[in-house]
């Protein structure tokens, strides 16, 4: 079964469409799938055959299932227990952070305002997480 570098979690268009333009200037990879709601990954990763990904880019306000209780059924197979997953969300509240981690987010960002700080953000994100981090799939057979 074949990985894949990342999955977006994103509903937002504007936002997606911005990452998408980021990954392509910035030659990052073609190796990602982009979900906009939380029923499409969590069925996604039901899917025995579906290949799994690095890392998890996750919104928390998603249509359908929100990011959280998306992050709890992460959490609860241990299929996917170990994926990293990093909550990408607009909320700064002191309760979404703390309840992401809770649920066993690996880590928070906080959504910046300007095309510039996403950018910087965004390619950050994808060297550790990706390039970089040293991720328990990529030593499953």
């Amino acid at each position: 079964m074949k990985n894949i570098d990342f999955i977006l979690v994103e509903d937002s268009e504007v936002d997606g469409q911005l990452l998408k333009r980021i990954i392509k200037k910035e030659r990052l990879t073609e190796n990602y799938v982009w979900m906009k709601d939380g029923g499409q990954i969590m069925d996604y990763l039901k899917d025995e055959n579906a290949a799994m990904p690095t890392a998890i880019l996750l919104d928390i306000k998603l249509p359908k299932v929100n990011g959280l209780d998306v992050l709890k059924f992460i959490r609860s197979s241990e299929r996917t227990r170990n994926i990293p997953v990093v909550m990408y969300s607009s909320s700064n509240m002191r309760d979404d952070i703390q309840t992401a981690y809770q649920y066993g987010a690996n880590s928070y960002l906080t959504k910046p305002n300007g095309f510039g700080e996403m950018k910087e953000q965004f390619v950050d994100f994808f060297n550790y997480w990706i390039k970089h981090n040293h991720s328990a799939l990529k030593f499953k057979d």
